[in-house]
This record gives C-alpha cells, sequence and structure tokens, in this order.
C-alpha cells in the first residue's frame, strides 16, 4: 500500500470510528461559532438605518453668513439673520415641504376644448405650486430688491434660503424681477417731467398713447413687485423659437402697428391697457405659462433685421386670453410643477419697449436678471444636497463599524464639494453686489454697502458686471449638476431614489440640470464672454474689456489698501501671501493669452477661459475673505483653492499621500465640512 493510501485509509478510518450523531453534533457546534446569528431579516425585522435630519438651513450655513457681512453693514446684518432664520425653519416645514411634494406629484395640466368641443386652453396647476408661489411672494422673492431695506443682498440671500424647497416657483420670480427692472427703466420718476418721455414735438394722439403707455408700464411694476396676493402678478419672458432656439436673431413672430379706437381698448378703471401692435407668431418654450404678462421679441416692419421688445397683459379685462393660445405642456426631465408650453399667438395686442429696433439692448436688462436667479438656485441647490450628504454621513455606519463621516477618502470628497460651494457664493454675490451698484441710480432705497469691507469695488461695476454675469451663470450651473450628482452618490442606491423631502436628491439634480439651459446655454454664454472680452471700439480697433477685471484682481490683491490684517496669525498671513503671489502670477500669464489670441482662438478655447477667469475671480474673494480675520476655514479653502488649484475643473488635489499625511488631511477635511474635530483613530472605534 503506497503512502498516499496509507493516509487515505487512516483519514478516513478516523472518520468512520465516530459514531454519526456525534459527528452531526460537532459539525452543528462548528458551524454555530462561525455563524452566530442565523435568523434572517425581514420588512420588520433586522437593520434599519436611521434617517439623516437636516438642521437649519441658515444657521449652519457659515459660508454665507460670511459673504453676507462682506456687503451688508452690521446694523442690517441682525435683522437680516433673524429673518434667514425663520424662512430657514419655514422651507423645512411639514406644510411647505407637502406643497413641494404636491407640486412634484400633480404636475400642470392643460385642458385643451371644453366638454362641448369650445377652445378653453384652461391649464391646472397643483395647490402646492400655488401655495409656494404666494409664500415667496409674501417673503419678498422679488419685492425685497426694490422695496425692501435689505437690497439685492437680503433679496438673494432670501432667495437661497427658500428656492431649494420652491419646487421652481423662482422660476418665475426671476422673470417677474427682470421685467420688472426693465419696466422700471422706461418710467420717468416722478420729479422727471412726463414731456422727457414723449416727443413735445409729436401728434396730441401720440402724446396721449405716451401718457397711457407710461401709466400701464407703472400698473404692471406695481403689481410685479407686489407681495399682496390679491395685486401681484408674476410674468412670462418668451424669446425661443423653432428656427433658432437660443440665437432669437431667427425669429419668425411679427408685430405691426394697429391702434385701437380709444373707446374700444378701455377697461373697466379706465385705463387703455391694451397695447396698439399686434404681434403673432409661435413661441416654443414659455416657462411660467401661467403667468399675468409676458415680455417678448417680435420682429416690426420698420425694425428691418433687428428685434424690438414689448409688453403683454395674457389676459384682457373680460377674463379672456389676449390672443395666447396654448399648444401643448412640455414633457421635461425636471422642472415637473412649472408649466412649461409652446404658444400660437395671434392678435396679442402688446406696447412696444424702447425704440423700435432695439429689442436685443433691453432684453439685456431682463437677462441680467434672470441670469443672477439662475446662479442664485444653483448654489443653493449645491447647499441642500451638500447638507442631506453631510447628514447622511453622521448616521450611516460602513465595514468596520466605522461612521462614514470619519473615513478620509469620504471627507477628501465632501470638502471638495464644499470648497466648490464656498467658492461660488462668494462669486455669485459678488455678481449680486455689482448688480446692486450698477441700480443704485435708480433705485434709491438701495442699503449703503459695509463701509468696513476690505472688498474694493470698481468705480463703473456695470463694466465689469458684464463680465462676471454669464461667467457666474456658467460656472454655478455646471458646478451644481456635478456637486448634486456626487452628493446623490454618497448617498448610494438610496441617492438615486426619488425620496421623500427634504431628502429628495434626485429632484434637485433633476431641476439642477436645465440651469446650464435656460438663459442661454454654456456655449452661447461663452460667446457672450468673448464678445465683450474682444469687443470692436467705435474708431474701429480692438478694446481690451478684460481692463476692469484687471483693475478688480490689482486692487484687492495687490494694493497697499489690501494688506492682511493685524488679527490674522503670523503662519495664516504666510499662507495668504503665496495665495496672493500665485494667484497674481497665474493672471498674469493668462492676461498675455487674452492679449496676443485674436477673438476666434479664443472662442474656440472659450470655455477654458471662462473657467479661468472665474478660477481667478473665486480666489481673489477668498483670499479677500480670509485676509479679514484669519479664521482656520477660510484660509485653508484659499489655500486649497489657489495653491491646489483644486478650484480647476477636475482637479482634486493631490494624490499618493503619505500614511501620516492622510490623517493629517482628514483633521483638516472634518474641520472644512463639520467645523468640528476629527476624533482619534482609537475613539472612531467606540463611536
Amino acid at each position: 500500500m503506497s503512502n498516499a493510501g496509507k493516509k487515505k485509509s487512516t483519514f478516513t478510518g478516523s472518520q468512520q470510528s465516530q459514531h454519526p450523531s456525534q459527528h452531526n453534533q460537532q459539525q452543528h457546534s462548528h458551524q454555530q461559532k462561525q455563524q452566530p446569528n442565523l435568523r434572517p431579516s425581514s420588512g420588520d425585522t433586522g437593520f434599519f438605518q436611521d434617517a439623516p435630519r437636516l438642521g437649519n438651513q441658515f444657521e449652519e450655513d457659515v459660508g454665507l453668513k460670511r459673504v453676507l457681512s462682506l456687503y451688508l453693514p452690521p446694523a442690517l446684518l441682525k435683522p437680516l439673520h433673524k429673518e434667514l432664520d425663520s424662512l430657514a425653519v419655514a422651507a423645512l416645514s411639514p406644510q411647505v415641504l407637502h406643497w413641494v411634494e404636491d407640486a412634484e406629484a400633480h404636475p400642470p395640466t392643460l385642458e385643451s376644448h371644453d366638454a362641448f368641443a369650445n377652445r378653453s386652453d384652461t391649464l391646472r396647476t397643483s395647490e402646492g405650486w400655488r401655495r409656494l408661489a404666494e409664500l415667496g411672494a409674501h417673503q419678498g422673492i422679488v419685492a425685497e430688491g426694490y422695496e425692501g431695506r435689505y437690497g439685492r443682498i437680503g433679496q438673494f440671500a432670501k432667495y437661497y434660503i427658500f428656492s431649494p424647497s420652491s419646487a421652481l416657483t423662482t422660476c418665475p420670480f426671476a422673470m417677474t424681477d427682470g421685467a420688472a427692472r426693465l419696466l422700471s427703466q422706461h418710467i420717468p420718476h416722478p420729479a422727471t417731467s412726463i414731456q422727457s418721455f414723449f416727443s413735445l414735438n409729436s401728434s396730441l394722439s401720440s402724446r396721449r398713447e405716451a401718457e397711457v403707455k407710461r401709466q400701464v408700464f407703472y400698473n404692471a411694476h406695481f403689481r410685479l413687485i407686489s407681495r399682496d396676493q390679491s395685486a401681484r402678478w408674476t410674468s412670462g419672458q418668451w424669446m425661443t423659437e423653432r428656427p433658432g432656439g437660443s440665437d432669437v436673431s431667427r425669429s419668425e413672430t411679427v408685430a405691426v402697428y394697429s391702434p385701437l379706437a380709444s373707446s374700444s381698448s378701455q377697461t373697466e378703471d379706465g385705463t387703455e391697457e391694451l397695447g396698439p401692435w399686434v404681434v403673432d407668431g409661435y413661441k416654443f418654450f414659455s416657462s411660467a405659462t401661467d403667468a399675468d404678462m409676458a415680455i417678448l421679441l417680435a420682429r416690426t416692419p420698420g425694425g428691418g433685421a433687428k428685434l424690438s421688445a414689448f409688453y403683454a397683459p395674457m389676459r384682457l379685462a373680460n377674463g379672456e386670453r389676449n390672443g395666447v393660445k396654448i399648444i401643448r405642456l412640455k414633457r421635461k426631465l425636471g422642472t415637473r410643477a412649472l408649466p412649461t408650453a409652446e404658444l400660437e399667438l395671434k392678435g396679442m395686442r402688446a406696447w412696444m419697449i424702447g425704440e423700435e429696433g432695439d429689442g436685443i439692448k433691453q432684453i439685456a436688462a431682463v437677462l441680467n436678471i434672470t441670469r443672477v436667479h439662475n446662479a442664485v438656485g444653483a448654489i443653493s441647490f449645491m447647499r441642500r444636497g451638500l447638507a442631506i450628504a453631510k447628514a447622511f454621513s453622521k448616521v450611516r455606519v460602513v465595514a468596520k463599524n466605522r461612521p462614514l463621516w470619519t473615513i478620509p477618502l469620504h471627507l477628501r470628497t465632501l470638502a471638495h464639494l464644499e470648497l466648490y460651494q464656498r467658492a461660488t457664493t462668494h462669486l455669485t454675490f459678488f455678481t449680486i453686489h455689482l448688480l446692486s451698484l450698477s441700480e443704485t441710480s435708480t433705485a434709491p432705497s438701495t442699503p449703503s454697502p459695509n463701509a468696513s469691507s476690505p472688498l474694493h469695488t470698481p468705480s463703473t461695476p456695470h463694466q465689469l458686471l458684464r463680465l462676471l454675469t454669464p461667467i457666474a451663470k456658467a460656472l454655478t450651473a455646471k458646478l451644481a449638476m456635478s456637486t448634486l450628482s456626487e452628493c446623490a452618490e454618497s448617498l448610494g442606491g438610496v441617492g438615486y431614489c426619488e425620496n421623500e423631502e427634504p431628502l429628495n436628491i434626485a429632484r434637485l439634480l433633476r431641476d439642477a440640470q436645465v440651469l446650464s439651459i435656460w438663459e442661454g446655454t454654456t456655449n452661447v454664454l461663452v460667446t457672450d464672454l468673448i464678445s465683450s472680452l474682444k469687443r470692436t471700439s467705435r474708431a474701429g480697433g480692438e478694446e481690451q474689456g478684460w481692463v476692469p477685471f484687471n483693475e478688480f484682481v490689482e486692487e484687492n490683491l495687490v494694493s497697499p489698501a489690501t494688506a492682511t490684517t493685524s488679527r490674522v496669525g503670523e503662519v495664516e498671513a504666510e499662507v495668504l501671501e503665496r495665495c496672493k503671489v500665485a494667484l497674481w502670477e497665474e493672471w498674469k500669464e493668462f492676461e498675455k493669452i487674452l492679449e496676443m489670441r485674436s477673438k476666434e482662438e479664443l472662442t474656440a478655447g472659450g470655455r477654458v477661459v471662462l473657467w479661468t477667469l472665474g478660477w481667478v475671480l473665486c480666489g481673489v474673494l477668498l483670499i479677500v475673505d480670509a485676509r479679514r480675520d484669519g479664521e482656520k476655514t477660510a484660509v485653508e479653502f484659499a489655500r486649497r483653492w489657489v495653491l491646489e488649484k483644486a478650484g480647476i475643473w477636475g482637479a482634486w488635489g493631490e494624490y499618493g499621500l503619505l500614511e501620516a499625511e492622510v490623517e493629517k488631511r482628514a483633521r483638516a477635511d472634518c474641520w472644512a465640512v463639520f467645523g468640528e474635530k476629527l476624533p482619534e483613530v482609537k475613539d472612531r472605534a467606540r463611536l
């Protein structure tokens, strides 16, 4: 017998020598030690994940508080903080969250005909949609920018808190704000003679028409900025058509001057609100189809190839539609509660805004406003998504019983997203600040800026605003989509689900997709930006449109008045000095590229141009913020953005850290994300 055979025989004999029952008992005992709990889970038993809970979204937003203190004086900050705190409580209240869910669950519907085949075009929206719109108006989402004590900064701070719980009622608010601003520019100030509104040499009928037009615009403006539910209006903005999309120059809508007889155009209150122009055409996208009025573009016989701008009420005095037929509602990826439709205009009565052929210039005033609204919506979505992701990481336990929020890789991801959100919040509110300054002459109620702020603003804010508006809109939209995608991923499969409010990241992600499309796609904004950077002068040469940008960077980085305050520690001051030098050098190198490259070359690589300018500007603002007091997180964010170039698209910092550095970086990330110390390794096991 071979050795192998002996071993086999011995092994077999050993097994056979045991009594079968004894063998089964030992085997069962062994399995119990390996698997101590064999009870399966069920619908009512087993592990249940604790649900994350969101706190007060204003109180927890340290970044927003720092940003607001850059622009508003202390006397206004305290009462504004109180109002924002109250609004944040309301935004997460069961009632408001129920309205959001109702608006999502019951999208708008269109009843084109009644039971007897008569055309009705009855648009129905949900109660949740209507209630949220009422709440926003009451809070002054539009009105605060015109008659509130906090001005544009306070208005958009409220917008920021309200937006994630608004079910996109902020869309009609944005267009309402833009329309209010545009109409206000065409209403003479009370101290101005009415004669400045129309020509002294005009006929009596023309002068009468001008007086009526002024009153019509005044009445509409009053309603647009009203908080009173019984009086307030919302506005639509109709530019997109089938031929051109964002290219409005291919518009097929036509307006013809055909005034009504005075007696036939009078409304019940004696105001002739039906304009002398008749508009016909087809609008392919009309967000806020339930609006009370609209601003639109159309061709006119005397305008040549240029478009003219018009104002038109949606309904006549008798309640009938003003020549508007709703063809169909759009089926969309997101913004489900928002009524968006294709419209046919036939015999629509309207008033011209500005001069004939001057429509693009007029509509630019609206776009400046709506693009800022778009940016604020984007950063507010980012903040809500991060709040959900952070709250989940606090209750989720993963492998080896480790809390998710203590794992270095997860902290690194959240810290990077937090940096993006903080930087773009600075960018957006600085753009709002410039908007406010550019409107000061026509908005006497605008509060004075914070005199003690270290931020130096240009003497001609409208020039820098022209550059910043497309940058802020494009960058915030792109980052909102990527940030929300990461936030959804951080919850695993749950993040992909349509969860109950306020934890529904899926809704935010769906809605965020439209932010890069509304008010100009990214490439449209890039083209707009390059046209401002390389514009033709009146003399026929080429102007350097980035000069205001350079002046802003220089004033806030290298001017003697921008030195770091004495409150900043030596280490922090050294870091900020390195940031200043590095950013200035980066900017001057890029400025050479702007100077040497042609308009066509810059346009071809326009996304890099836009992103680089945004990166430089955010870097300046982060440095200015940190210089005030040397606060640890503010300095760290400035360092990461500039020295690590973490603000460059796709840059996630260094890799291959030594093990000793991993823990150090995790502690810094934890403080940046949660504002608290990371537990020591030995303590984490006990969490």
